[in-house]
Parts: C-alpha cells; structure tokens; sequence
C-alpha cells in the first residue's frame, strides 16, 4: 500500500522524492512485493485464514454486535458455501439474510 498516498493516489516517489520500496515480509517470513504480491500471498497461502476472517467481519457488521462462540455453526457453513459458489460475496451476504440471528435480534421486544 506503501505506492498510495494518503487519498489513494498513486505514486512513484515518496514526499522526500526518494523511490517508494514497496517490498516487505509478513510474519511468518513470506516476501512480498507491492499489492500484487499481497493478493497473491492472501489468495494462496492465507485464503482459509483471510475467507474465516471476512466471514467473521461481515457477519459481525450485519448484527451490529461482536461475533459470539453461537455464530460459529453460521461462520462454517458461510465458508462452506462460499467454496461451493465460486467464493462470490453474495452467497455470503444471503446466508447471513437468511440466518436466524439476523433475522431475531436478541433482547428486542415485540411492539404492538
């Protein structure tokens, strides 16, 4: 990200004119290059722990509260069919519609 200012403009040169490196290494020791060696270290060596991790924050997002021990069986089959369809952010979205926590908010009282 380090090729991007900071209103996402991209750019060649840092403020200093130096060249921007845009090289680095994740935790585990993986050298990437620039976004395109990111996509590509999340999309192959990453893409259980960054799929479990999207699941968690879009269902988390879509309940307005933090992800609960509950929501696990949720999470799992969103991963699930998120494989079986191609990994497309629609099937995510439509499992987490149809869930019974989205659709039952914990703690809301009926108003007549």
């Amino acid at each position: 990200m380090e090729r991007y200012d900071a209103i996402g403009r991209l750019r060649a040169k840092d403020a200093a004119g130096l060249a921007i490196d845009t090289r680095t290494r994740t935790a585990d020791g993986t050298e990437l290059d620039g976004l395109d060696g990111l996509r590509n270290y999340l999309l192959t060596i990453r893409r259980e722990a960054f799929e479990r991790q999207f699941c968690r924050k879009l269902l988390g997002f879509a309940l307005g509260r933090s992800v609960q021990l509950s929501d696990q069986p949720l999470i799992d089959e969103m991963l699930k069919q998120f494989a079986a369809n191609d990994h497309r952010v629609g099937t995510a979205v439509e499992l987490i519609v149809r869930s019974r926590q989205f659709r039952e908010i914990r703690g809301f009282a009926a108003v007549d």
